[in-house]
């Protein structure tokens, strides 16, 4: 009976025509749209590129639906940070990736998160910290309820408000280790010096992953307000918690079991670019070259901080130039500002050159574009360019990269780490473990099957994949670290392209090097890039190695 007269109430309610000049409801609006959008009617991307009307009529319906500020409004902002589109019929694996590249859905996730953020109805933000106490986030299949949790961090990251912050302190504490890494890093976005007592808790933390978070979300809390590049002097209260910071920190890159730690322990450190932690950098190389049985690169990572942070230009290998060097110099130095582009000291070679990038690791993971425009031919117009490369030659880029590669697999020493991702429309990896490039240890049989076989073997073909191939690289869905793999994987990658990204699910310039960056906030990989060909399309690879500690490289 109360159901019969709630129904007809409602229809009574729909019956009532809207009076003359009643502006037109945007919920309703924007249900519709979204309908449409999940079933692939509305499409981000058209021929190829995304159509600048759609994104703006888009932006102009959440906006009408923001400006509401209810609760049911922020509920339907939700469905669209959340949406995952499908398409209507049956397509082919190509066409659904087709399909995924231009609905786009991380674009209207990222507008929808945007305007919920700025929503400040009461409720709202209650109703959004029920997402994260749903009974089944620990279900050890992924599910609903953690997509949902992960929507609310990235909407509580960077919210003005105490309540978003304390609310992610609790997650940050409480919720399943793959969720509270998410958290931490949702807490580091806009870190602040209120929650530097909290974070340097964390780095107690059991979980690896949480441990690099903090650290992160360290050194974006103290940069402002202890940059002395920036003329910044700290005093009082605040020097008490820089010190203290300064202290934790060093005691991580020291002693923490786990590189990727320490590396980020390391980079929050020189991100101060103060006088004070010099001191505990040396420290910490000093401490990495009495390693026995660690292989990573990062005694190679804290020189390079070092040299950025001093000027100074110190032979590798050793600990005592260092400590020399701030016995006569440390009472009278100050930090010297980030050099600009092209300034950066010269570096000297630790096996040999690669197409003038020094290869510093013995831990090597290539993606090679192989896609058809590698097949064009190029004439090097300076010498120099490559460890072998003549003024004036001419080969095609493939041929290039290929000669340049195998000089390379024979320089690298007996027991190196290395694997190649190689890609076109699709990719393909040399040797894999699951979907993952497998570690394989260079002798003379992989060798021979590397110089003999595989390379040679490669033949330009197809569209440019390079989504795919840094998917396979990086595992964007991944938590950042595996557990079975804290002991062994790449801690540096070398990207070769000649051209933008034309195929996969994701294309977008911007949003690749989002995801990149995203994920390596985590796996803490040094990322270097190598291009050819028109700049227009593989600038945006130079931005893309030095978010990621990297160098980039044009051919030309």
């Amino acid at each position: 009976m109360i159901r019969a007269l709630c129904l007809c109430t409602c229809l009574s309610a729909a019956a009532v025509p809207a009076q003359a000049g009643d502006a037109p409801d945007p919920s309703m609006a924007f249900r519709t749209w979204l309908r449409d959008y999940l079933t692939g009617a509305v499409r981000f991307q058209k021929g190829g590129r995304t159509d600048p009307a759609v994104v703006e009529d888009v932006d102009r319906r959440m906006a009408a639906l923001a400006q509401t500020d209810t609760l049911p409004a922020a509920k339907l902002l939700f469905e669209a940070a959340v949406a995952a589109p499908r398409p209507a019929t049956n397509l082919s694996a190509h066409e659904r990736i087709d399909f995924q590249r231009e609905v786009q859905p991380w674009r209207l996730h990222a507008m929808a998160e945007g305007y919920l953020r700025g929503m400040r109805e009461p409720h709202i933000l209650p109703w959004l910290f029920a997402k994260l106490r749903a009974k089944d986030l620990r279900a050890k299949e992924p599910n609903e309820s953690q997509r949902h949790a992960l929507a609310v961090f990235r909407i509580l990251a960077g919210h003005p408000s105490l309540e978003a912050k304390l609310e992610l302190l609790r997650a940050c504490g409480s919720m399943p280790n793959g969720l509270r890494v998410h958290a931490v890093r949702a807490m580091a976005r806009d870190a602040e010096l209120d929650l530097l007592p909290h974070l340097l808790g964390l780095l107690r933390d059991r979980e690896p992953n949480v441990r690099i978070a903090a650290c992160n979300a360290i050194g974006t809390a103290l940069q402002p307000h202890v940059d002395e590049t920036l003329g910044k002097e700290p005093a009082g209260d605040l020097l008490a918690q820089r010190d203290r910071a300064i202290s934790k920190l060093a005691a991580i890159l020291k002693r923490d079991k786990i590189w990727q730690v320490r590396s980020a322990a390391a980079y929050a450190l020189a991100t101060m670019r103060c006088k004070a932690v010099i001191p505990a950098l040396i420290a910490g190389l000093d401490a990495e070259l009495k390693r026995k049985r660690d292989p990573w690169a990062m005694d190679v990572r804290l020189h390079k901080l070092l040299e950025g942070l001093t000027g100074q230009s110190v032979a590798r290998g050793g600990i005592e130039p260092w400590k020399a060097f701030w016995r006569a110099e440390g009472a009278s130095f100050a930090v010297r500002p980030k050099p600009e582009p092209g300034q950066e000291p010269k570096q000297d070679s630790r096996y040999e050159k690669f197409f003038d990038l020094t290869i510093e690791s013995d831990r090597v993971l290539f993606v090679l574009d192989f896609s058809g425009s590698m097949a064009e031919p190029v004439t090097l117009h300076r010498q120099g360019t490559t460890a072998g490369g003549a003024a004036g030659s001419t080969a095609t880029k493939a041929e290039l990269v290929v000669k340049e590669l195998k000089k390379l697999v024979m320089a690298l020493p007996d027991g190196a780490l290395c694997n190649f991702i190689v890609f076109g429309e699709d990719v393909r990896i040399w040797r894999a473990e699951g979907d993952r490039p497998a570690l394989v240890r260079l002798d003379d049989d992989t060798r021979d099957d590397l110089l003999g076989n595989f390379l040679d073997g490669l033949r330009p073909n197809g569209p440019t994949n390079l989504y795919d191939a840094l998917q396979a690289a990086l595992g964007f869905g991944g938590r950042g670290l595996y557990d079975r793999y804290y002991a062994a994987g790449f801690d540096t990658l070398y990207v070769i392209s000649d051209g933008a990204p034309t195929a996969g699910p994701v294309t977008d310039k911007l949003e690749i090097r989002r995801r990149v960056r995203e994920a390596n906030d985590l796996r803490k990989i040094t990322i270097h890039c190598i291009t050819f060909g028109d700049k227009n399309d593989t600038d945006f690879l130079r931005p893309m190695a030095e978010e990621n500690g990297g160098r980039h490289i044009h051919i030309e």
